[in-house]
């Protein structure tokens, strides 16, 4: 329901309103004057920029006959509007300020007539503000499109939705609490006063294409998720007993030692197999204590140059030597999967089985030693 409004205010919105239709009719005309148009494109631009917004409000509302066809003056001051600017040049910095400020004031004034003709017609509170800002903004869009440049206010331009809006909004609250006299006074007032900031201080609404907080979000949760998994890697690395650590070091270089007798039976001579495993445990061993330093500083730095190069060294290791079963020596590389801890365990817990995971380590080794594969 629309509050009562005093009369006085009816006509000076009334007054206002035609006002601007022949002031936004000769900033139209204007400006088809800069784009080299004709008297009809002077009477077409005036009429869309001054009559384009009322006729897209009236049409959505679809009560009645669109108001600037119904009452003729609206045509009238268009076209009047548009001869004004035909026969006088307006151009300079005076004319730039006074169009800057006209423009803000009737923008400021049709945000409120929008909202409350949509009130009048009872519809709800966002049509309403959408009926405010049409009527604001509606006369520029359809002018722009027609001059084949796009919509100002799109972005990167003079802000008039944001004040076009904020009117709506203060009408809508002084109708909801019965005062919509007031409503109507402060809204234009408040809506010119933004439009004046943004013409003054250079406001712009952002247009910046990389802005995406929920992108930024998500990548800071993956960034935390990561600095939760070196976290809890190094618990788990501190948690597993060294005993346990040492006793899988140990099945290992027994695997190692009969794998020597099996080659020195084989013909082998005993310093040369000697030699080549003394030279892979060194070689395992060194790679192993690389892969521990370096999952020890991304865990206690966390830094993601530190946790990169310890992802890059614990790929290498692991895909080297173990890849086959996941498995982790060292227990440096510790993730939370039980089921591979227990096949490690139970792997070098029978001596066969860890002579095959020997053999496959140093086969592994083999092919990455110079001219292995010549």
């Amino acid at each position: 329901m629309v509050s009562e409004v005093d009369p006085l205010i009816e006509s000076i919105y009334r007054w206002l309103d035609v006002s601007g239709v022949l002031l936004m009719g000769t900033i139209g005309g204007t400006i088809a004057r800069q784009r080299g148009y004709d008297i009809i494109g002077f009477f077409f631009i005036a009429m869309f920029s001054a009559l384009g917004g009322g006729m897209i409000r009236d049409v959505l509302i679809n009560r009645g006959t669109v108001a600037a066809m119904s009452q003729p003056e609206y045509l009238y001051l268009a076209f009047a509007g548009a001869l004004i600017a035909r026969f006088v040049y307006f151009k300079g910095k005076t004319w730039e300020h006074l169009q800057a400020h006209g423009d803000a004031l009737v923008s400021a004034l049709w945000a409120g007539t929008g909202t409350v003709k949509a009130l009048t017609y009872g519809l709800p509170v966002v049509p309403c503000i959408m009926m405010g800002v049409f009527t604001a903004t509606g006369g520029s869009m359809i002018r722009d499109v027609c001059m084949g440049r796009e919509p100002a206010v799109f972005g990167g331009n003079q802000p008039i939705v944001i004040p076009a809006a904020v009117c709506s909004v203060i009408v809508l609250a002084g109708n909801g609490l019965g005062f919509l006299a007031w409503g109507m006074i402060l809204g234009p007032v408040a809506s010119f006063a933004l439009a004046l900031l943004g013409y003054w201080t250079g406001w712009r609404v952002s247009t910046d294409q990389e802005w995406a907080p929920v992108n930024e979000t998500a990548a800071q949760v993956a960034v935390l998720a990561r600095k939760a998994e070196d976290k809890s890697r190094a618990v788990g690395r501190r948690l597993e007993p060294r005993r346990l650590r040492s006793w899988r070091h140990k099945q290992m270089e027994n695997a190692l030692e009969r794998r020597i007798a099996r080659e020195i039976r084989e013909g082998k001579r005993p310093a040369e197999a000697q030699a080549a495993a003394n030279e892979f445990l060194e070689e395992f061993n060194s790679e192993v204590a690389q892969l521990s330093e370096a999952s020890q500083v991304a865990a206690d730095a966390g830094e993601k140059g530190a946790s990169e190069s310890a992802a890059e060294t614990g790929s290498t290791v692991l895909s080297t030597f173990a890849n086959d079963i996941g498995m982790d020596l060292a227990g440096d590389s510790y993730q939370d999967k039980p089921d591979h801890q227990r096949m490690l365990d139970a792997i070098l817990a029978d001596d066969k089985l860890t002579d095959e995971l020997i053999d496959k380590l140093v086969e592994k080794y083999d092919k990455r030693q110079p001219g292995a594969n010549a």
